[in-house]
């Protein structure tokens, strides 16, 4: 079976909540996603400032419309 894949802006935006105070578990079960996924883009991304972040996020969305 072939991974699911995540877009950037999708990844940051959870993480971006995940900084503002929600929790992995809550996260997870409102995006039905693994806790150990939500885990790994936390890991990878809480280096990053939620402000870049949301920028980011922002950044993305201008670009697919």
């Amino acid at each position: 079976m072939k991974a699911k894949r995540y877009s950037t802006e999708f990844k940051s935006s959870i993480v971006a909540l995940y900084n503002e105070g929600r929790s992995v578990n809550s996260l997870a079960n409102e995006y039905h996603l693994a806790v150990q996924t939500v885990t790994g883009w936390v890991k990878n991304l809480k280096s990053i400032p939620t402000a870049l972040i949301l920028k980011i996020v922002h950044f993305f969305s201008i670009r697919a419309n």
